[in-house]
């Protein structure tokens, strides 16, 4: 069985009982966290041990999808003293900027760093699933992720993204989209180069035949049912709106 929770689906910033971007996949007990923003790791807790996490992925190093990691950080570094976890988290997260990957290299007893960059040359082969990368529209490096089992493409997350030509082709074949709809209309000319909306989020889900589409990525005051509409204009199958705690069963 495979379990999405949303931790957080707010960006930049939260609202006041929020968080942003975070996201915890169970795949039949093995613990896989996406990204791990503002307040992510407070609402990991809810849900799971963390001391059993087996992957963390950082699409990319903006605070809204990073910031938690200090938490992290330090609370694994206490398990481990305790006992309670004998190896290192693995790690994925792009290589820049360099200042912050920096900084995170330095935290090798608690964290196995990889490459996202390197991760992304070839499918990553863990037996029980397969990790897909891919590079993303952003104004730092920024990856999407693709989840797959038993051959087939699963869910695809966007990470935060412009809509760009490559995009589509990435997330083919994979019958859930985990999308943001960070803009509204009237931003898409100023803003449109590195975020989506709904409706681009919608046009996306449609045109590489996903079943289900998941939004999320939502700017505090952004008017939720707006927001729907824009997307069930553009998309056939069924659309989500993403909130903190609520869970998905993801159906092969």
């Amino acid at each position: 069985m495979v379990e999405l929770t949303i931790l957080g689906n707010y960006g930049p910033y939260a609202t006041a009982q929020g968080a942003c971007s975070g996201y915890l996949l169970n795949v039949d007990g093995f613990q896989i966290m996406l990204d791990c923003g503002n307040g992510a790791f407070s609402k990991l807790q809810k849900y799971t041990d963390y001391s059993k996490l087996g992957i963390l992925i950082l699409s990319h190093l903006h605070p809204d999808h990073y910031s938690d990691i200090y938490c992290l950080r330090q609370a694994l570094k206490y398990q481990m003293k305790q006992g309670k976890r004998q190896d290192p988290l693995f790690v994925y997260l792009p290589e820049g900027p360099q200042q912050l990957v920096e900084e995170m290299k330095q935290w090798d007893d608690v964290f196995a760093l990889a490459s996202l960059e390197e991760a992304g040359k070839a499918v990553n082969d863990f037996n029980l699933f397969t990790l897909r990368f891919f590079p993303v529209q952003h104004q730092v490096p920024a990856y999407g992720v693709q989840f797959g089992m038993q051959g087939q493409a699963l869910l695809t997350y966007t990470g935060d993204t412009g809509w760009f030509p490559g995009l589509e082709q990435f997330c083919c074949g994979s019958r859930y989209l985990l999308a943001e709809a960070s803009l509204r209309e009237y931003e898409l000319a100023e803003r449109g180069a590195y975020h989506m909306t709904a409706r681009q989020a919608a046009q996306l889900a449609q045109n590489c035949g996903a079943e289900q589409l998941i939004l999320t990525h939502f700017f505090p005051e952004a008017n939720l049912h707006q927001l729907e509409r824009e997307a069930e204009q553009n998309f056939d199958g069924k659309i989500h709106m993403s909130a903190t705690g609520r869970k998905y069963i993801l159906e092969l």
